[in-house]
């Protein structure tokens, strides 16, 4: 009499071996979906950063001296699309500043300051490491008359202008923020 014995073969079927690999192919798209919400979270807050740092701080920092000002200095260099020059007394010595605000075509938003009396060195500081406006000849200053009608001869301005705006560019990415 012949017996037959089981055999057990150790490995797994193909019906196994496609329940693992369906279970892996979730898993992993689970995780990367989870990926790319965090790779895509990562990039908005990069974003918003370089905005804040290429455009809200200079605004920022031109308002706050730019609101305290006497008053506009149209002696050379004068006031331009690109160029504000604003006298004011930021430290209250009694000694006015001069303070120049200028986008280059480097693209560079950058500040001049000195002291009107005294005269010391200019110190400049670069606002700003990658404005667009030139570039994109995206006006950076404009001015206005009491009327609200905007000065556009240069030459008017330190007789006529009662306010001004400012809006700085900037790219990040391929795209443009203002």
């Amino acid at each position: 009499v012949m017996t037959m014995k089981k055999r057990h073969d150790e490995g797994f079927t193909l019906t196994e071996l496609m329940v693992v690999v369906s279970l892996l192919s979730v898993i992993l798209g689970v995780a990367y979906l989870g990926f790319d919400v965090v790779r895509n979270g990562s990039n908005l807050s990069d974003r918003i950063a370089y905005t804040s740092r290429e455009v809200g701080f200079p605004l920022d920092y031109m308002e706050r001296i730019l609101i305290q000002n006497y008053g506009l200095d149209v002696a050379s260099p004068g006031p331009t699309n690109y160029r504000v020059v604003a006298l004011t007394d930021r430290d209250n010595d009694g000694n006015p500043e001069r303070y120049i605000f200028e986008a280059t075509s480097a693209g560079k938003l950058q500040v001049t300051s000195s002291e009107v009396n005294d005269k010391p060195v200019p110190t400049t500081y670069v606002l700003s490491t990658k404005n667009s406006n030139v570039a994109q000849s995206k006006v950076l200053f404009r001015y206005y008359d009491a009327a609200l009608a905007e000065i556009t001869s240069m030459g008017n301005v330190g007789s006529q202008a009662r306010s001004m705006t400012m809006t700085i560019v900037t790219t990040y990415d391929g795209q443009s923020f203002s």
